[in-house]
């Protein structure tokens, strides 16, 4: 065993450097950075730009998506085909609105980059304000808001190969446009066109220029007041939900009927002569008893009001209703009337009116079906109610499905805990999902991503748990057809099917029989949006269009990690692009957790483990996956959360309890540094990743990782020791224990620095 230890600890250690040498890559000098920069290559399924988006804006900040860019043809033969190809750009704007093209460029952090490209402006462009520096036409990043070096009204005809020289402060996934105006500096009125632009990788500047400093998130600052206040102190009620939740169960175990499930009112005990009893009285058992349960009308008698509205279900009740009321404000306010609920109102119009296989000609969307479907449903009511994609109403439908999904998952926390133990300690679990910051700020943020995937799979769980292997898979597939996300948790539900199919011969056939029905139901469903792409000629064939699209998905997040507490952003990566040798070492970590799950499993055989391995695989990706993102955290704290709750087990609460006020600081501070805890998004990009490194976010990721290694040894020593350390009971002296824990954490530290064992 102990060579076996070694072993798996030598192997992490390594893939843990390799992980860090191989990431540290930057552009190879002279290499072409944009793609189809000469605007040569058009998508012919779609009739767009490859790798470039058009973003018209009027000066009211409402986006026009009837308008678009023109491509001037040039003349064949000409020497403006041989200086610009077949084609460039025409943006035109009037009645001072923002266009552009843009497209996503990955820079790293000190290398010297030249940007080159020629323009023409047709006659004059004018700005609404009088300030001239107001932006006008416009080659730049939108996530720095000083990066102007380029800022032009007129010009002499065409000017062919202008330079600009810049370096990157930090390295990261900028956003390059080129157009007139800026949403968040202003429209402007006229005609720009342009083409040949190119950003390659320098080894030297030219003599006597000098370089400009571009530098992400410049114009916003994480010291605003709205964002410290909403982060501290939602930070301290956190902190005191868990603590005050670990001592209400502690306290709850002091009663002889902890593990009992009491019914929510007493039942009345009625004797063979009609004679009702109280069940609880001796006379009572000499009696053949008929339960006899309260009628509605009995509950609301004045003498069982209190113990109506004190009751466990009522408390429960108040949770969900506090959920409901919290979800509901932040969903109205924290995400706004933003880009990606009015991209979502306008993919479901177009579901609507257009029918879903025309989707994909107009929007280039990598939405799960699931979310398809419920998208074209609610555009449907829209288009009756004669909502536009701005409409407050069809904003608010659209968010419905993430409240709603998490208060199931908050009821079915409830109703898994009920069933072991009693209603107020299943009150108690369920009311910390439903109140604890980091869960209800993720939920509207990220919300229209993992709520409804999260519901499936915490159902997934339940019926595992249950040994319900017909829904399993059910569960799994419903779970992924709204968010690619549930990849991480496969090799847990391969590996639940293969176990039960190997002890119970009788469940094989229901396994594969709904394995297989699922996988069919799930492309099935794909159809009506591939159909217009089953033709020859079409870039994607329809026969594999759903699963090009999640494969699509998956490559458009390249980031190591993307704005979260982990073990990359230590070492300043945590904006750094994978690779493939980065890759393939992050597989190589997935491949050894799952031996080692595997491998412990082995020895208990405890069904509940399934639970701790599904969270510990997203937590240990959002850790140290590729394409990490804070909510894989989210997503394994849940579940966490369960298993402490089904298991009583101290050290997963803590860490759970640890790991949860990481995670609400990790998103509260990109909310702050996205202008969202202010209730309006800076400039409509959307969230701001964390471009630097500052303290706290490497203090964050120090933690992160250190508690996240901790919990790996708890997990062997669960599952492979069979230690449990159960939450013990509240003693009489709560002062007296509080004494005893700080003596013998002194008596550990005093130890530690004299070298004892």
């Amino acid at each position: 065993m102990k060579r076996f230890r070694k072993t798996f600890l030598i192997c992490l250690v390594v893939i843990a450097v390799l992980a860090f040498v191989l990431t540290g890559c930057s552009h190879k000098i002279g290499n072409e950075l944009l793609s189809n920069g000469n605007f040569e290559t058009i998508n012919q399924d779609n009739n767009r730009l490859d790798n470039w988006e058009f973003v018209y804006i009027d000066k009211d900040g409402k986006a026009d998506k009837t308008k678009n860019f023109k491509t001037e043809k040039t003349a064949t033969g000409s020497n403006e085909q041989q200086l610009y190809g077949d084609r460039y750009i025409s943006i035109t704007t009037s009645d001072y609105a923002t266009a552009y093209l843009k497209t996503s460029i990955r820079l790293y952090a000190g290398q010297k980059y030249r940007l080159k490209f020629d323009y023409n402006v047709s006659g004059t462009i004018t700005s609404q304000s009088s300030n001239t520096t107001a932006v006008k036409g416009y080659f730049g990043f939108l996530e720095d808001k000083n990066f102007t070096p380029f800022n032009v009204s007129s010009s002499n005809g065409w000017q062919q190969g202008h330079e600009i020289y810049f370096t990157p402060r930090q390295s990261a996934k900028y956003t390059f446009v080129a157009g007139i105006g800026r949403q968040d500096l202003g429209g402007a009125t006229g005609t720009i066109e342009f083409d040949n632009i190119s950003i390659q990788a320098v080894k030297d500047l030219p003599l006597g220029v000098e370089a400009v400093k571009l530098t992400p998130g410049s114009a916003v600052t994480d010291n605003e007041v709205g964002g410290v206040v909403y982060t501290v102190l939602l930070c301290l009620f956190g902190v005191a939900l868990v603590v005050g939740a670990y001592y209400a169960i502690r306290k709850l175990q002091t009663n002889k009927k902890y593990t009992d499930n009491e019914p929510l009112f007493d039942e009345v005990a009625v004797s063979e002569n009609n004679k009702q009893e109280d069940n609880t009285s001796d006379d009572s058992k000499d009696a053949k008893i008929v339960k006899k349960k309260k009628t509605a009308k009995e509950w609301f008698e004045p003498s069982n009001l209190k113990k109506v509205f004190t009751s466990p279900m009522a408390v429960f009740i108040y949770t969900l209703v506090s959920a409901f009321i919290v979800r509901f404000i932040l969903v109205l306010t924290v995400f706004g009337m933003g880009d990606t609920i009015t991209d979502y109102a306008e993919i479901a119009l177009t579901i609507a009116q257009d029918g879903p296989s025309k989707l994909y000609g107009i929007h280039n969307t990598y939405l799960p079906t699931g979310w398809l479907y419920l998208l074209g449903f609610f555009g449907v009511i829209g288009n009756a109610a004669e909502f536009t994609a701005n409409s407050i109403g069809l904003s608010m439908l659209i968010r419905i499905p993430n409240i709603i999904a998490d208060l199931a998952v908050c009821y079915m926390i409830y109703k898994m805990l009920a069933s072991n133990y009693n209603f107020k300690y299943s009150s108690v679990i369920a009311g910390i999902y439903a109140l604890l910051p980091a869960m209800f700020t993720q939920s509207v943020v990220w919300g229209m991503n993992i709520s409804v995937s999260m519901a499936f799979l915490v159902a997934m769980i339940n019926f595992m748990v249950e040994k319900k292997h017909v829904y399993v898979p059910i569960m799994y597939t419903l779970g992924l057809m709204f968010n690619n996300f549930m990849l991480i948790a496969l090799p847990v539900v391969i590996g639940y099917e293969i176990y039960y199919c190997i002890k119970d011969r009788k469940a094989i056939l229901p396994i594969v029989i709904a394995s297989l029905a699922s996988l069919v139901v799930f492309y099935c469903l794909s159809i009506p949006f591939a159909t217009a792409y089953f033709g020859k000629e079409s870039k994607n064939a329809g026969v594999l269009l759903v699963f090009a699209k999640m494969l699509e998905r998956i490559k458009a997040n390249n980031l190591i990690s993307n704005s979260s507490f982990n073990f990359y952003a230590i070492f300043g990566l945590g904006q750094s692009a994978s690779n493939i040798a980065m890759t393939i070492i992050i597989i190589m970590i997935a491949i050894l957790f799952i031996i080692f799950g595997v491998y412990l499993y082995a020895k208990t055989r405890n069904r509940l483990d399934f639970i701790l391995l599904t969270a510990m695989s997203f937590i240990l990706w959002a850790v140290f996956g590729v394409g990490s993102r804070v909510e894989y955290t989210l997503i394994g704290l849940v579940l966490l959360l369960i298993y402490a709750g089904l298991k009583m087990e101290k050290r997963v609460f803590k860490v759970f309890g640890i790991l949860s006020v990481l995670n609400f600081i990790n998103s509260a501070v990109i909310l702050t540094k996205s202008g969202a805890i202010n209730f309006a998004f800076l400039d409509g990009t959307g969230l701001h990743s964390f471009y630097a490194l500052n303290a706290l976010y490497i203090i964050g990721s120090l933690i992160t990782v250190a508690t996240v290694v901790y919990m790996i040894w708890v997990m062997y020593d669960i599952m492979f020791n069979g230690v449990e350390k159960e939450i013990p009971p509240l003693p009489e002296s709560l002062v007296e224990e509080f004494k005893d824990n700080c003596n013998r954490n002194i008596g550990k530290i005093t130890k530690l620095f004299q070298g004892k064992k």
